[in-house]
């Protein structure tokens, strides 16, 4: 993996959390959380492992998979005359089985340093992730889009500098928000709209320095994010993870 991708993990975790971590495979499993779940499946020619996207349509493809490169090479094989003339609905499968291939690792555009990716376009800089268009610096993510500086996201939109968010757009600096749309600074926030500065909020509309959906004056929220940041940060270097979660906040612990 490049010093790119390390760097800018690094300096996300310290816009977030105060401190930069190190190392972004030590937090893989963390990051994989609560996002679509991305498969790995084995070329049937090569044997090479790729990523494929966490779409219903890609399921049924492990024994005729290729890579994107290997496809474009098949693509020169032609089906012979007499196999076509016999080819029906029912034998279809045995008579094309010679360019029966199929690669959802679609690359267009321009893109830069790459690696273990698949499904892109004008990307740069990018790692573990599928399905991304004029993103860079993203790490451990599922369909982020005209964004940069995204790491364990999931469908989120024009945003940069997030950690964990899902089905938003237009974020700015956020970490555990979902469903959200033109907010910043927020953390562990639902269903918010036009917030930033705010913690523990949902169904929340043009909120700032709130906390659970009430604002505070300016010194003492940053007072009390500062804490809530010492702890995040504490956490994650220990255990590698943080076990709360926009999805789980709230709910009840026996």
């Amino acid at each position: 993996m490049g010093e790119q991708i390390e760097g800018a993990f690094s300096s996300v975790t310290s816009i977030l959390f105060g401190k930069a971590l190190q190392k972004i495979d030590d937090y893989g499993d963390w990051l994989l959380k609560n996002r679509r779940k991305i498969r790995t499946v084995k070329s049937t020619i090569s044997g090479k492992e790729e990523l494929i996207p966490p779409l219903e349509f890609h399921h049924a493809i492990d024994r005729v998979y290729v890579t994107n490169e290997e496809a474009f090479k098949l693509g020169e094989t032609k089906a012979k005359k007499e196999d076509i003339e016999k080819t029906t609905i029912q034998n279809a499968d045995k008579t094309l089985k010679n360019i029966l291939y199929y690669s959802p690792d679609v690359q267009m555009g321009k893109n830069q340093e790459m690696e273990f990716c698949a499904h892109y376009i004008d990307c740069q800089f990018c790692y573990k992730s599928v399905s991304m268009g004029h993103v860079k610096y993203a790490a451990y993510s599922f369909w982020p889009r005209d964004s940069e500086y995204m790491f364990g996201v999931d469908t989120v939109f024009s945003s940069k500098f997030c950690i964990k968010c899902y089905n938003s757009v237009n974020l700015t600096r956020c970490f555990e928000t979902s469903h959200s749309s033109h907010c910043s600074d927020c953390y562990f926030c639902h269903n918010c709209d036009g917030c930033s500065e705010c913690m523990f909020c949902t169904n929340a509309k043009s909120l700032r320095y709130a906390i659970f959906n009430k604002q505070y004056p300016k010194e003492e929220y940053l007072k009390l994010k500062k804490k809530i940041q010492e702890e995040i940060f504490a956490k994650l270097e220990k255990d590698k993870k943080l076990d709360l979660n926009i999805f789980n906040l709230g709910c009840y612990k026996k």
